[in-house]
C-alpha cells in the first residue's frame, strides 16, 4: 500500500443523527472511516482501540471538510491502524479457567491492598468489585464503591499500587482536580512516572480484545490523551 495524503479518503454513510449506517466499499488505497455528528464545535479524528478511524464533528460540517480533514492527516491514521492490529495481534488471550482464577487472585490481592492504602489515606470505602472492565483499571463511585479490573494483577505491583491509591483519592475528590494530584502525590510522590508506565499496558483493559489505546487529533492539530 502506498502511503501519502494524496490518497482519497471514503466516508462511511451517516444518518441525521450520526450513527453510522452501512458503509460503502471503499476504492482501493482509499481511507475508510466513520463519521459520526453531535453538537460539538469541533473536528476530530480519532483511530480507536480496535482500528477504527473515526470522524467526530459538528452537524453542519462539509463532507468535503470532513475528506480533506482525513488525507491531511493519512500517515498517522494508517501507522496508528497498523499499530492497533499489531497489538491485537500481541495481546494475550486466556481460557475462562485462567480468567476466573486471575480473578480470584485479583480480588485477593487488591483487596489487600485497599486495606492497606485506605488506612494510611484516612479514608473510607464501601464494597469492592472485581470486573473486566473495557476502558478502565479501575472507578470509584460515589457511595465509595470501588471496581478494579481483574487484569491489573497482570501489571507490576507498583503499578497496581497507583491504580488504587488512584482510586481511593477520589473518596476526598471526586475530579482530577489539582487538589486530587496533591493527594495521590503524598502517598506517591513518583505518581507521575507509574501513571506514564501504566500508558504502556493500555491494551490489557480489555485482555480478550483489542487495545484501549485511542487517538485523537483537533483541527488545530492538539492531540487528545485520557487523564487517567
Amino acid at each position: 500500500m502506498t502511503d501519502g495524503a494524496g490518497h482519497a479518503a471514503a466516508a462511511k454513510n451517516t444518518d441525521r443523527q450520526g450513527l453510522a449506517a452501512a458503509p460503502r466499499r471503499p476504492a482501493e488505497g482509499r481511507l475508510e472511516y466513520e463519521i459520526v455528528r453531535s453538537r460539538r464545535r469541533t473536528v476530530s479524528l480519532q483511530v480507536t482501540r480496535d482500528g477504527r478511524v473515526v470522524v467526530r464533528c459538528p452537524m453542519r460540517t462539509p463532507a468535503r471538510q470532513i475528506r480533506e480533514f482525513v488525507e491531511s492527516h493519512a500517515d498517522w491514521v494508517r501507522e496508528n491502524v497498523e499499530k492497533a492490529r499489531r497489538r491485537q495481534e500481541d495481546l494475550p488471550v486466556f481460557t475462562e479457567k485462567e480468567i476466573r482464577q486471575y480473578r480470584e487472585t485479583a480480588r485477593r490481592v487488591l483487596t489487600a491492598k485497599t486495606e492497606l492504602w485506605a488506612a494510611r489515606m484516612g479514608v473510607a470505602y464501601g464494597r469492592i468489585a472485581i470486573r473486566q472492565q473495557a476502558t478502565r483499571w479501575g472507578s470509584c463511585s460515589a457511595k465509595g464503591n470501588l471496581n478494579y479490573n481483574w487484569v491489573l494483577i497482570l501489571v507490576p505491583e507498583e503499578l497496581q499500587d497507583y491504580v488504587v491509591v488512584h482510586e481511593l483519592a477520589h473518596r476526598r475528590e471526586m475530579n482530577h482536580s489539582p487538589r486530587f494530584w496533591k493527594i495521590v502525590g503524598e502517598q506517591l510522590p513518583d505518581y507521575a512516572v507509574r501513571r506514564k508506565r501504566l500508558k504502556e499496558y493500555a491494551g490489557y483493559t480489555d485482555i480478550q480484545a483489542a487495545p484501549e489505546e485511542t487517538y485523537d487529533f483537533k483541527m488545530d492539530g492538539i492531540r487528545e490523551k485520557s487523564r487517567f
